[in-house]
């Protein structure tokens, strides 16, 4: 390390130490060790979108008092089932529901590890050792996901977890900056934007404005989305020309009424109440009145898009190209869509450089560590004596 950067982390950070065991140089496999002399926690622990980086996770846990989920994406919570049943685990509330739903239609006999896991509110802090955690509500894929305020021994580190400024509630990211942490001496942010190349960032907004104008052209939408992204299910709900059904599996209804109980009496832009679960008796009222329908790569779903003519039919892809075409592809998804006309109609869950920027300067850290990217060069480069270059920090 240069004498740049060194000296000044360790100005401020004199027995803390902060360790990336994954995910400095790649979108996911998230896993981040803050530690002091007396405590040791993990914010993250994920699986790799694709192999990269073997690690040891039993060498990891070793005295670990901790460890802590910003959200329920695989790439962050992948790994819980190696994690022993000492230690302590927290999720969001909600996000634990949701999560909950998604174990028991993949993976029931896990479930009663998912049970085990505390419970996080926002802003509703956690003290493990001589450590005090504050988790913060961002705006993300997944919904009830959070940042961590991490403080000890007088210092404070930041730890961002996948977040975006432009949500549907990504307008309290820089009041909740502003209010609630102030200035950091540390600040571990993702940047998995930074590596992508699309020329415009749509607000969830705004794909609602171009996702009303495609659904009213066509009586039968058949939408590709991620079953736990709330936000982007919102937008399509609200989307949904008026008189027509909204439609889904019991599964995906489940998660929904999750979210419905979870915002009740906070935001109407949560309330998937009219919301229908598919059933071959409540076809020809389908086939009446069009309707809205989210589905995944299933082929139970693919039979009913076929059921319905081309000509009056819109098959919308929501989700993320990367599952296409590139290492990450995933082949049943591109079978699903064999032979389907679709438009491809999607906004990041994530930050683009601008919200970055915004961040770094309301919260004014002396230590910038990138995670989750494949652009940590943008960050030395733009702040060349705060990016940290190295993945551990001991003193």
């Amino acid at each position: 390390m240069d004498c740049m950067r060194k000296p000044c982390f360790h100005q401020r950070i004199t027995s803390m130490k902060i360790k990336i065991h994954r995910g400095q140089d790649q979108i996911g496999g998230s896993i981040v060790e803050i530690s002091t002399k007396a405590t040791k926690i993990l914010i993250d622990f994920g699986e790799e979108l694709s192999p990269h980086q073997e690690i040891d996770t039993t060498l990891i846990l070793q005295n670990c008092d901790a460890v802590f989920f910003t959200h329920y994406h695989g790439d962050h919570i992948g790994l819980y089932k190696s994690i022993p049943p000492d230690i302590p685990i927290y999720l969001g509330g909600t996000a634990k529901q949701i999560f909950t739903e998604l174990v028991s239609r993949t993976d029931r006999e896990s479930l009663p590890l998912v049970g085990r896991f505390s419970e996080l509110a926002p802003l509703r802090i956690i003290k493990i050792g001589d450590m005090q955690i504050t988790p913060l509500l961002v705006d993300h894929s997944a919904y009830d996901a959070y940042m961590f305020l991490v403080e000890a021994e007088g210092k404070t580190i930041l730890h961002t977890g996948d977040f975006r400024g432009h949500g549907y509630r990504s307008r309290g990211l820089m009041p909740t900056l502003r209010k609630y942490v102030g200035k950091v001496d540390v600040l571990i942010t993702e940047g998995t934007y930074l590596s992508r190349t699309d020329n415009e960032v749509l607000s969830e907004r705004q794909l609602q404005l171009k996702a009303t104008e495609l659904m009213r052209k066509k009586k039968y939408v058949f939408v590709v989305c991620s079953s736990t992204n709330i936000e982007r299910i919102a937008t399509f709900y609200h989307a949904n020309p008026y008189g027509r059904y909204f439609i889904c599996d019991s599964y995906q209804k489940n998660i929904l009424t999750i979210a419905t109980k979870a915002s009740a009496g906070k935001s109407s832009l949560y309330d998937f109440k009219k919301t229908v679960v598919y059933g071959e008796n409540l076809e020809e009222r389908f086939f009446n009145r069009g309707f809205c329908m989210l589905i995944r790569s299933r082929d139970d779903h693919r039979l009913i898009i076929d059921k319905y003519p081309p000509e009056e039919r819109l098959v919308i892809y929501t989700m993320w190209r990367g599952y296409l075409a590139g290492e990450n592809q995933n082949e049943n998804m591109i079978r699903f869509l064999s032979g389907v006309d679709y438009r491809y109609l999607h906004t990041s869950g994530h930050a683009d450089a601008q919200t970055i920027e915004s961040m770094i300067n309301q919260v004014q850290p002396d230590v910038i560590m990138p995670i989750h990217t494949e652009n940590a060069k943008w960050f030395h480069e733009k702040y060349p004596k705060r990016a940290l270059s190295t993945i551990e920090l001991n003193t």
